[in-house]
Formats: C-alpha cells, sequence, structure tokens
C-alpha cells in the first residue's frame, strides 16, 4: 500500500469520528430526551478524544511524510491541508479537548433551561469556565499583538482582532447614519400583518417547498424545528438543517433561507473530493457569505418574491389582501429590535458590534462575566436606542457562548460584506439574474457559486479565495453601497 493510501485510510477514520459527534450534537439539539444529557456528554467525550488522538498521533505525521515522495499534485493538495490542521491540533492538549467537549454539552443544556426561565445566574459559572478556556486556548496557540487574534483565526483564518475591529467599525458610522436617514426621511411602514400565529408546520413545508425549488436536495437533507437554527453535515448526501419558531413570519423564513446558504454549500461540494481533507467550507466568513446571500441579497429581494410570494398566498389565503410591493417593504422594514436572528440587515451589523466587544472585553478581564446583562443592555441602549427587558432578549438569545465558540460572531458580519463582493461578480456574469429569480430559475445561479465558489472546498485558503473571486480583498464598500441603494428605494428617500 502506498504511503498516501495509508494517510486516506486514517483520514477516512477521522471523517467517520467527526461525523458521529456532528450526529449526536445535531440529535441533542433536536430530538435527544432531557434524561440522555449525561450519557450524551460522555459520547461526545469520548468520540472528541478519539479523533483529537488519532488526528495528532506520530504513525499519521510519519504516512503523510512519507507521501508527499510520490504524491500527484491533487494528491499534495490534500496532504498540504490535512498537515495545516494536525499542526494547529497539536497545539492543544488531549485534557483540554476533553474539558471543552464536556463543558459545551453541560453548558448547552443549561442555556435551553436558563433562556427558557430568563435566569442568567445559572449560567455565570458554565460561561465563566468556557471563556477561561478560550484565554488558555489563545495562550496555547500563541498570538503576537492581541489574545482574541488565535480564537477569531480559528473560525476565519488569517483574521485578527484588527481586521474586525477595522472591519466592523468601518461599517458602524455609515450604518448608523443610514438608520436616521430611514427614521428622518422615509415613509412609514406597517409590518403588523407579519406578526401572527402562523402555524409553524405549515410555514415549515411552505418553505421545504421553495428550498427544494431553489436547488437543496431534501433527498440528500433535512428540515427540523429546532430552539436555534444550524446547519449540520455527516456528508455532501446526509446535510441536516433546523429553523427557529418565531411570531414574526421572518423567523422560519429567513433562518431556513439562512441555514440552507449553508446546506447548498455541503451538498455542492466536489463527489470525488467526499471522505477527503479538501471537502467542506474553507472558512466561517466564506460559508456565512452563502447563507448571508441566501437570506439577504436573494431572499428579502423583489425578484425573488415576485415568484414565492404566488405560493405563499396559496397557502395563507390572508396574503392575498396585501401586494407584493407591500409585502416586500414590510419584510425590509428597518426597526431597532432586540434579537440578532430576524434582525433587518441595518441593525445586523451593530448586534454583530455589541458581541464583539464584549468577547473582547471578556477575554482581556475588562469585563467580568457575571457582569455581562449590564454591560450588553447599556450597548444596546447606546447602539440601538432600547434595552432588553429581560435576559432571555437580551444576553442569553445566542447559543454561541454555551458552545464555547468565542471569536465566531464576527464572520457574520465578515459574511454579510463578501457576500454581496461575490453577488456583485456574479451580477456581472449573468446580467439576467433578475429575471432568471423571477421565474423560479436558480440552476444558473448556483451552478455559478459551485464553479466559483463551493467547488473549491478547502483547497485554497480564504482570503486567497475572495481575491480570485471578486478580485479584490475584504472591504466594507461594496456592501455600504448595496445597502444604501437597496434601503433608499424600500423608503422612498431622496
Amino acid at each position: 500500500m502506498r504511503p498516501f493510501d495509508e494517510v486516506c485510510t486514517t483520514y477516512r477514520e477521522l471523517n467517520s469520528l467527526r461525523a458521529s459527534i456532528s450526529l449526536l450534537s445535531w440529535d441533542q439539539q433536536v430530538l435527544m430526551p432531557p434524561g440522555g444529557l449525561s450519557a450524551r456528554s460522555e459520547h461526545l467525550l469520548r468520540l472528541s478524544k478519539l479523533h483529537h488522538q488519532l488526528l495528532t498521533g506520530d504513525k499519521l505525521s510519519s504516512s503523510i511524510d512519507e507521501a508527499f515522495s510520490d504524491a500527484s499534485d491533487m494528491e499534495e493538495a490534500q496532504l498540504r491541508v490535512l498537515r495545516a490542521d494536525i499542526a494547529k491540533a497539536k497545539k492543544l492538549p488531549l485534557w483540554l479537548v476533553q474539558k471543552k467537549s464536556a463543558l459545551s454539552s453541560e453548558a448547552y443544556h443549561q442555556w435551553r433551561i436558563s433562556k427558557e426561565s430568563n435566569d442568567f445566574a445559572s449560567m455565570v459559572p458554565h460561561y465563566q469556565e468556557l471563556f477561561d478556556l478560550s484565554r488558555e486556548t489563545s495562550a496555547l496557540y500563541g498570538f503576537k499583538d492581541h489574545p482574541y487574534d488565535p480564537l477569531i483565526d480559528l473560525y476565519e483564518e488569517g483574521s485578527t482582532y484588527a481586521e474586525a475591529h477595522q472591519i466592523l467599525g468601518d461599517l458602524k458610522q455609515p450604518t448608523i447614519d443610514l438608520i436616521r436617514r430611514i427614521k428622518e426621511e422615509g415613509a412609514p411602514i406597517d409590518d403588523s400583518f407579519l406578526i401572527r400565529d402562523w402555524g409553524q408546520s405549515r410555514l415549515k413545508t411552505a418553505m421545504e417547498r421553495v428550498i427544494g425549488q431553489i436547488g437543496f436536495s431534501l433527498e440528500s437533507g433535512r428540515l427540523d424545528i429546532a430552539a436555534n437554527a444550524f446547519c449540520s453535515n455527516l456528508s455532501i448526501n446526509d446535510v441536516r438543517m433546523t429553523t427557529r419558531p418565531s411570531n414574526h413570519m421572518r423567523g422560519i423564513v429567513s433562518s431556513t433561507l439562512h441555514e440552507m446558504g449553508h446546506g447548498l454549500y455541503e451538498q455542492s461540494q466536489r463527489p470525488d473530493w467526499e471522505f477527503t481533507p479538501l471537502s467542506g467550507g474553507i472558512s466561517l466568513a466564506v460559508h456565512e457569505s452563502q447563507s448571508r446571500t441566501w437570506e439577504n441579497v436573494i431572499g428579502r429581494s423583489q425578484p425573488f418574491w415576485n415568484y414565492f410570494w404566488i405560493w405563499f398566498r396559496e397557502q395563507f389565503p390572508f396574503m392575498s389582501e396585501i401586494s407584493n410591493d407591500q409585502f416586500w417593504r414590510a419584510y425590509n422594514k428597518v426597526e431597532p429590535g432586540l434579537m440578532r436572528v430576524g434582525s433587518d440587515e441595518l441593525h445586523y451589523n451593530l448586534h454583530i458590534l455589541v458581541r464583539f466587544e464584549l468577547e473582547v472585553a471578556i477575554i482581556t478581564n475588562q469585563l467580568a462575566v457575571k457582569d455581562i446583562p449590564e454591560a450588553w443592555n447599556s450597548k444596546y441602549q447606546e447602539y440601538f436606542g432600547v434595552s432588553p427587558s429581560s435576559d432571555s432578549e437580551g444576553c442569553l438569545q445566542d447559543v454561541h457562548w454555551s458552545r464555547g465558540s468565542i471569536g465566531y460572531f464576527p464572520t457574520y458580519s465578515y459574511g454579510n460584506l463578501i457576500g454581496v463582493q461575490i453577488w456583485n461578480q456574479l451580477v456581472k456574469e449573468i446580467p439576467d439574474v433578475n429575471e432568471l429569480m423571477e421565474t423560479g430559475s436558480y440552476r444558473p445561479i448556483l451552478d455559478w457559486l459551485v464553479e466559483r465558489v463551493y467547488g473549491y472546498g478547502r483547497m485554497i485558503k480564504p482570503k486567497e479565495l475572495i481575491r480570485h473571486i471578486v478580485g479584490e480583498d475584504l472591504n466594507a464598500q461594496p456592501w455600504i453601497d448595496y445597502a444604501t441603494s437597496k434601503f433608499t428605494q424600500v423608503y422612498n428617500l431622496k
């Protein structure tokens, strides 16, 4: 057997362990009975241990070294990606990997209870341990300029605190200025008809039809309702999404389109790369660029609703009294709110800014975990002019910190920006894209994305991939131009 074949065999074992962890985590959030927590934590801990030991073992590294001697160009690409994964994993001791697995499993379970009962105090010890663990993780990876650098790099390779600070800072004032213009000059928009008891299962059924029309395969994926929306991929033929219930139509509709963006990315990986290190999204920001594009750039556009509006009027007859234009403006209404998920496009990046600033303050010991609610409420009052009446609609609304995903939040705003940059390039190359959407013809759009984005898998690093697709680096101006143009139209601004 060639050394490369030995590497492939070991990687398939790693992939099976990863898929098992993913499946058990999906089940914990969707189907697992509450009494299963203790056993599930044990299962995840053991599997995480096996995965880490196999990935960082001397045998795999030696096989990779030997495999380079007679590897083809494509085989070398696989070896380079896997070697980079190993180098990063070796910086973390096994005890830390096991500890994070156990802590995050228990913290997630408690988060669901704490959010439901508006009990932030019960989450303090869990958050404290997870933030402490993040500081240890940062120190083990090592950093030159800022302790946040290794944490954001876990989700967006090559990004830093300075970049996140710059990007979110570039967005802040133009966003606030545009929101102020809308408030002062825009015609009032009534979206009250979007807030009601929708019958969540009916709305979910409608969205299954929508995502099927777009190109998400329900033969190779599924959609469920859960407390938080997420997407898990076990393989390109087993992609599982959840959507979140809400009394606002954007709850299930927007979150389904968002997760579908992730799902399409994973279902559209090259079949011949399945079970290799090259398969999968290259980074969270690139991944989020697709989920935010399908949710917002496409899913909140007039051409999208010019087609799908007919289907929704069939499902919900009261909508026959509402014009498509009235619906589109209501669906894009700009209004300061407390919830990140389902937020309008303009306030969304301010939601991310709050979380980023708080994460950095905690990591640098400028903010104590127990003081998160007060700091959270203060920032919402400053940036939004509103303040949560409870922690459930404030600092307990997001699942990320309970999973130990510290450094993740900026990738959502990165995704907004990258998504618009990619979309602008797509429009140049497919100038009739609006006409395609108005007829429900998404195949050319999806084919372009597969060729230009999804099909590269993990072969090209994120910054290089963005430059390759759009010819420039990540920057805020294209998104600012997009938002200004769109909301000038929505609100008939001068």
